[in-house]
């Protein structure tokens, strides 16, 4: 396990490194093209980029807020069941009523 973590920092302190002599990025070519002759269109890759990155969020957030109340009414549901069966068996104990 520890000469997992070893391996895995070394690499990651290499790979760290080798991005430090890297030339500066540049932007693909359609990007940087849109940006030298339009005003608007930058913009809207922006905004594309913004809800292409919002959708998984948007999606896992409403998947896990379905389960989390899923889970709760069952829950509550589960709750009034065990509070309820007093109710249900009557006042006394049913086992000492045959004798």
């Amino acid at each position: 396990m520890r000469g997992g973590i070893k391996v895995f920092s070394v690499v990651s302190a290499a790979l760290c490194g080798l991005s430090l002599f890297a030339a500066a990025a540049q932007a693909c070519p359609m990007c940087s093209q849109s940006i030298s002759e339009e005003s608007l269109l930058p913009h809207a890759y922006m905004y594309s980029i913004i809800f292409m990155l919002a959708m998984p969020a948007t999606v896992f957030t409403g998947f896990g807020t379905m389960i989390f109340l899923k889970f709760r009414n069952f829950h509550a549901q589960q709750q009034v069941g065990i509070a309820g069966d007093d109710l249900v068996a009557g006042s006394g104990n049913a086992t000492n009523d045959l004798s």
